[in-house]
């Protein structure tokens, strides 16, 4: 089976190219992505891509974590989606639309040396009920290890948590572990703790199905933004992640703009 390896902000990802037919059964494609992930004894990914062929648009994203489950929708990983459409020539340099589980994304494809995306996130959702949590989640107070910190909901094609802070010099895990779980968020959510600084935003974050820390994350990015704009501090921002920058901007939409890597491409044996 062929395999492509690449990155956005080194957020990576394995792509299976499905877009002239099926390579990894429906009823499989759970567990594929479960073991291909796996740094040790596999690959290894922050997810799996499938590229299929859509009726809708010009191509279908399917994106599935390491523990198995689907998500709607991936900032990073849909930028490098649109860069292998464009590579394997099922789409043009320019303006590509993608159907995803949270509807169809426009994106802008551009090359000067160096691969970059722009991608229409979409609107992002603040009612409680859309992101989706038990109750308001606003502003909510939340206590671990007798600090308290706010809690900022929002979801820009999946759930996620905004909390601002300080310092970012301190071990994220085990506080984004207990929001993520908390029983606010009946699907859980992905947690972002975001310093803002000299205008830029510099953001950690924990992801829910990698459950663990990511050297980035695009809607985690857009969600930095998108609160901050409804707080009053700012409508646009670059966001600095461990893995590099994404420029974010929020109007009626959110915009964001990275860069996509394509690492390598392989072939993977049975034993997987």
């Amino acid at each position: 089976m062929k395999f492509t390896k690449m990155h956005g902000n080194g957020n990576d990802f394995v792509l299976i190219d499905e877009f002239n037919g099926i390579v990894v059964p429906e009823i499989k494609k759970a567990e594929f992505a479960r073991k291909i992930c796996n740094r040790n004894f596999a690959v290894g990914a922050d997810g799996v891509i499938f590229v299929q062929s859509s009726s809708l648009a010009d191509a279908k994203f399917r994106f599935f974590n390491p523990d198995g489950s689907e998500a709607k929708m991936c900032g990073n990983g849909i930028r490098c989606f649109s860069r292998f459409l464009v590579e394997e020539g099922y789409a043009k340099l320019g303006k590509i639309r993608v159907e995803t589980l949270s509807g169809i994304k426009e994106l802008e494809v551009s090359f000067d040396g160096k691969w970059w995306v722009k991608v229409d996130m979409g609107k992002p959702e603040f009612e409680f009920n859309k992101i989706p949590a038990k109750k308001e989640v606003w502003g909510k107070t939340f206590e671990f290890e007798g600090k308290k910190y706010k809690l900022y909901a929002v979801n820009t094609g999946v759930p996620h948590v905004v909390v601002f802070v300080e310092d970012l010099d301190f071990e994220i895990v085990p506080i984004a572990r207990k929001i993520r779980y908390s029983e606010l968020f009946p699907e859980g959510t992905n947690v972002n703790f975001a310093k803002f600084q000299d205008g830029k935003f510099y953001v950690r974050t924990y992801e829910r199905g990698v459950e663990n820390e990511t050297l980035s994350c695009g809607t985690g990015s857009v969600a930095v933004v998108a609160v901050a704009k409804r707080l009053g501090i700012t409508d646009r921002a670059e966001v600095i992640t461990k893995g590099g920058v994404l420029k974010i901007e929020i109007s009626d939409t959110a915009f964001m703009t990275g860069s996509a890597t394509r690492v390598f491409d392989a072939e993977l044996r049975d034993e997987i």
